[in-house]
């Protein structure tokens, strides 16, 4: 019997075959091997357990999960084979990757922070691996035959309005957009009234009130907005309670605006109506953002500038005819991104020689427009802070990691340290010495071992500093290595917890200023005391918000890396490699977190998560603009 071929498709799938030959039936063997090994793993739970003792009680649940799982493994394999794309090629090795990922990070945030669970195979072990490598593999399969198939349409009706229309219409569907995101957020401040601010904050008030000198500790650029805000409060004579509100307001509407930004020009590439409207449905219903949205703290300003950004260079590489206002965004953007946030800069000043690669059809204007702001950026840092007689910030704040390896490596051979290396720590800390610093050491929290190092840190030069640091890593590169696995875990695992969690209450007494204001110390009540009591949210309390199904992934700063991952593999499949010019200033900002001194710290995540859409949207674009994509011709 031969195959009947059907005409050519242009949706990334093979001809179908005649029913009476629909070829091998392997993928149901595969299929219910594969949900097997699933539901075997996730009924014995994420606690290494002997085998059977973790099983126990959960037999009918997993039988109805392996019927389901078999069933749609078996329609998604045959599915994939129909693809005209490799699909398993990609998904077999994503599949990997995230178990093994999973796994080590379930083993480094228990208590002994360790890769135990990795490096010593059990069978509790093993059958976990298997199981969430199989169910990886196959969400990128699925991920991968639902693109191929049904994102192809370009947008319609009032989304095309959206995007390019023109008068009345556009600008109400414009105002409609940024009213549903704002009345998704106020609920958030009605909560929360008058909004929330965060303790850095308050550091940066205290430069405005003369209180202490202004130093780089904070953004200059960021202090500066506090100024401004601090000279309105005092002109006007607000109350502290109208201040934070009037603050907190504003910055949830420009904040929506620059998600309104975000949605309107993903209108404009063309995005499929459910892929926009599943956009919209992130950024108005992911908690993470409502209730940032009213914290004042330099994250939210510098999220919305990065979502800027980041949307712009997708507009750029898209390779269309650009439009000089793209240009002036770029450039006025990423001005504000290296202003708004220390490590600002050097996402800006490392992502635009990258750049150049991906757009290099318009290097002209983006030369012109780099040249801008790097004269920007210098002007900031010297002529600026000359006059404002700005001080330099700690210098211990960007050796968190070597710092919390030296610490690790005095906790795990204290007895075995050389009187050299014990001098070398001991001439670190300031109330710690080599007998009891590994005592304080947190392995997703790198701030208490930080901050009592930066007294004694002008007593020794940093070629000093990294001599003894290279020579205790070179004699126990284990303990070394486990120390940045464990400050940085929050950020790969998937599922693993922010450290610090999300800030859901404001600090107060802080540098000396004490603010009228709902703070936390205060009794809780109505749904702030229902969140905070079944940590839901609330600063290092919302280990309970990864309990809810799915949803709760949200809240995994390790998931939403690894979704920009599986964004990343799309296009990646496409060969559509101008669009992953996005990925080069957020790679960047990840390498500055992974530098960072909290493991998932939520705040530092903040625009991952809100600039996941956009990443999905460069994913999904219409198949039609490959061409260009992949060096065809192009306007300029």
């Amino acid at each position: 019997m031969t195959l009947r071929a059907e005409p050519a498709h242009t949706d990334g799938q093979r001809p179908t075959r005649t029913r009476s030959n629909a070829g091998p039936r392997w993928h149901h063997i595969v299929a219910a091997l594969g949900a097997l090994a699933t539901v075997a793993s996730f009924a014995a739970g994420t606690d290494p357990l002997p085998l059977f003792q973790a099983f126990d009680g959960n037999s009918i649940a997993a039988v109805a999960s392996f019927a389901a799982l078999w069933a749609g493994g078996s329609w998604l394999l045959a599915a994939a084979g129909r693809s005209a794309r490799p699909v398993f090629a990609w998904g077999i090795p994503f599949g990997v990757l995230f178990a093994i990922a999973e796994l080590a990070g379930l083993s480094l945030t228990r208590r002994e922070a360790d890769l135990a669970l990795v490096l010593h195979p059990s069978a509790w072990g093993a059958v976990h691996l298997l199981g969430v490598a199989y169910a990886a593999t196959m969400l990128v399969a699925l991920v991968l035959v639902v693109t191929d198939r049904s994102l192809a349409a370009p947008a319609t009706g009032r989304l095309a309005t959206l995007g390019s229309g023109r008068g009345r219409a556009r600008w109400g569907l414009i105002g409609a957009t940024f009213g549903v995101i704002a009345l998704a957020r106020i609920p958030y401040l009605v909560i929360w009234w008058p909004g929330l601010i965060f303790f850095d904050t308050y550091r940066s008030l205290s430069y405005a009130r003369g209180i202490m000198p202004w130093d780089a500790y904070e953004p200059v650029g960021h202090s500066l907005l506090i100024a401004g805000w601090n000279g309105l409060w005092q002109f006007f004579g607000w109350s502290d309670q109208a201040a934070l509100a009037f603050a907190a307001t504003l910055q949830m509407l420009t904040s929506t605006a620059a998600f309104t930004f975000v949605l309107v020009r993903m209108a404009a590439w063309g995005i499929d109506r459910r892929v926009w409207g599943a956009a919209l449905a992130w950024i108005a219903l992911v908690p993470i953002l409502s209730l940032s949205s009213i914290t004042v703290v330099k994250d939210i300003p510098f999220m919305s500038a990065f979502l800027v950004l980041a949307v712009t260079i997708v507009d750029l590489a898209r390779g269309e005819k650009t439009s000089r206002w793209m240009w002036w965004t770029l450039g006025a953007s990423a001005i504000a991104v290296a202003v708004l946030r220390s490590n600002g800069i050097y996402v800006i000043l490392l992502a635009l020689p990258l750049l150049f690669i991906p757009l290099r059809r318009h290097w002209k204007k983006l030369l012109a427009t780099s040249a801008a702001i790097v004269v920007a950026i210098v002007a900031y840092m010297s002529p600026l802070a000359a006059v404002m007689n700005i001080g330099p910030g700690p210098k211990t704040e960007m050796w968190s990691i070597p710092l919390q390896q030296i610490a690790r490596i005095s906790l795990d051979h204290h007895d075995e340290l050389s009187d050299e290396d014990r001098a070398f720590v001991d001439s670190i800390f300031t109330k710690w010495d080599v007998d009891d610093v590994g005592d304080h050491y947190i392995p997703q929290f790198a701030d208490p071992i930080k901050l009592d190092a930066r007294d004694k840190w002008p007593n020794f030069t940093t070629g000093e500093f990294l001599s003894g640091w290279a020579r205790m890593v070179g004699e126990y590169p284990a303990s070394a290595i486990v120390a940045t696995l464990g400050n940085t875990v929050g950020y790969w695992a998937p599922g693993a917890p922010s450290y610090d969690g999300l800030v859901a209450e404001s600090h107060n007494d802080v540098r000396t200023i004490t603010l009228d204001i709902p703070d936390r110390d205060d009794e809780r009540t109505g749904v702030q005391r229902y969140l905070h009591d079944n940590h839901l949210v609330g600063y290092f309390n919302t280990k309970a918000s990864l309990d809810v199904p799915v949803l709760g992934q949200a809240m995994s700063p390790g998931t939403v890396t690894w979704l920009w991952l599986l964004a990343l593999v799309v296009i990646a499949r496409k060969r559509a490699w101008r669009r992953l010019a996005l990925y080069i200033p957020i790679g960047v900002l990840m390498l500055t977190f992974l530098a960072g001194p909290v493991s998932g710290g939520m705040r530092y995540m903040l625009v991952f998560v809100a600039a996941l859409p956009i990443a999905v949207g460069a994913a999904v674009l219409p198949r039609a603009e490959a061409s260009a994509d992949q060096g065809g011709p192009t306007r300029d």
